[in-house]
């Protein structure tokens, strides 16, 4: 029988737990979810640079760590008032409503599918807007970023709950500089808040996910291979300023 992992950890280092995603999507065999929370932090794509994408100075004076995630996409925020979700599938699952998909698209439509219906049960009314978001009537709430591989595929998203949007937007307002087309730019976008809780929202996920997924979803903790791995990363990558503040195509923090 089928069964999957579904993880909710207490670590809220933003460094510490970007270096676990990566982990576990190394690792993968094992269809694999994930909502966790990390402290506050300016977490950026793989193809940008930070400097063009949030207030360095703003985040140095407030010791605001900005992490470079192995994901493409843009930069979002993290801290209070924000749940981060993660869906990792193998390439060999089919769970017949939750499945291994090669087409961005469809990896952003089938996450936002779980999370909708969560959010839905949560008494929370959203929608999937492409290319990659969830909104309701007031803005965007989520956004999503993805990796797919021959291993499998993972998807992780940045739900705002209660977030001070006036902060929000402070870090995640891109700087009004041309660059090169290889480094991926913000699109900025009005943001809002859901109101759900996390407690909530965590509990709804693993329902929806059991029923899209046709298996149970075992609460588990992360694996110890794993989180040696998760350690290596945070040594190499993570928890240096190399890669997270320096030119993603430089020699030493090129891209994997």
């Amino acid at each position: 029988m089928l069964e999957g992992r579904f993880l909710s950890a207490s670590c809220t280092d933003p460094y510490a737990n970007f270096a676990l995603e990566e982990a576990i999507f190394r690792g993968l065999n094992r269809v694999t979810a994930r909502v966790w929370r990390n402290n506050l932090s300016v977490i950026i794509g793989r193809a940008q640079l930070a400097s063009l994408e949030t207030d360095l100075a703003y985040c140095t004076k407030k010791r605001i760590p900005i992490v470079r995630r192995f994901t493409a996409g843009g930069a979002v925020y993290n801290g209070p008032g924000n749940i981060n979700w993660s869906l990792f599938i193998p390439a060999w699952f089919d769970g017949s409503g939750l499945a291994f998909e090669r087409d961005p698209r469809g990896v952003f439509r089938l996450a936002s599918s779980v999370v909708v219906r969560a959010l839905r049960n949560c008494g929370v009314e959203s929608r999937f807007d492409l290319p990659n978001r969830i909104v309701n009537e007031e803005g965007k709430t989520c956004g999503m970023a993805a990796y797919i591989s021959n291993r499998g595929l993972l998807c992780h998203g940045t739900l705002l709950a209660s977030a001070d949007l006036k902060e929000v937007e402070r870090v995640t307002t891109p700087l009004r500089e041309v660059a090169e087309q290889r480094y991926v730019r913000s699109n900025p976008a009005k943001m809002a808040n859901t109101r759900v809780r996390y407690e909530t929202f965590l509990r709804e996920m693993k329902t929806v996910l059991e029923e899209s997924g046709g298996c149970p979803f075992e609460a588990s903790q992360p694996s110890a291979e794993e989180l040696e791995m998760a350690k290596m990363l945070y040594d190499e990558r993570y928890g240096r300023d190399d890669w997270n503040l320096g030119d993603p195509f430089a020699e030493r923090g090129k891209l994997a």
